[in-house]
């Protein structure tokens, strides 16, 4: 979307804001949404935990140290437990089944937890977010 930088505080905060309700994450500077991304957050099961942390790390590509040792790109860790945002994720071995399951989940709770986004989606807030970034889950 195009907009009058006038009315943007260039100085302000950069933060993030996630809505499990909605499936939507938003890139803020200030009080100012510069960029909103349909998202997949934890199903029921494994739900992404609510509430407000910072961007802990930042790695271009990060591979879950369990079975089946998910393929993360574009990770930013916002709990210490691991998890994080991130590209789709995807299987080593599996010819790109996995990633293409996943990209049909976008806009609904299916994650193990971490906060999934599109690939383009995620270049940009990887380049964009900083770590010490404010992120917030809510509802």
């Amino acid at each position: 979307q195009s907009g009058n930088l006038a009315a943007i505080d260039l100085e302000g905060e950069k933060k993030v804001e996630v809505s499990l309700k909605q499936q939507k994450m938003w890139i803020k500077v200030g009080d100012t949404a510069i960029r909103t991304f349909p998202v997949s957050t934890g199903k029921y099961s494994t739900p992404t935990p609510k509430g407000k942390y910072k961007i802990l790390l930042k790695q271009e590509v990060r591979v879950g140290g369990k079975s089946p040792h998910y393929v993360m790109p574009k990770f930013m860790m916002f709990q210490k437990s691991g998890y994080g945002i991130h590209a789709l994720p995807s299987l080593r071995n599996d010819r790109g089944q996995f990633w293409q399951e996943a990209l049909n989940h976008i806009g609904s709770p299916k994650s193990h937890g971490c906060i999934r986004l599109l690939p383009e989606d995620a270049d940009f807030a990887f380049n964009f977010l900083d770590v010490g970034t404010a992120v917030e889950v809510r509802v």
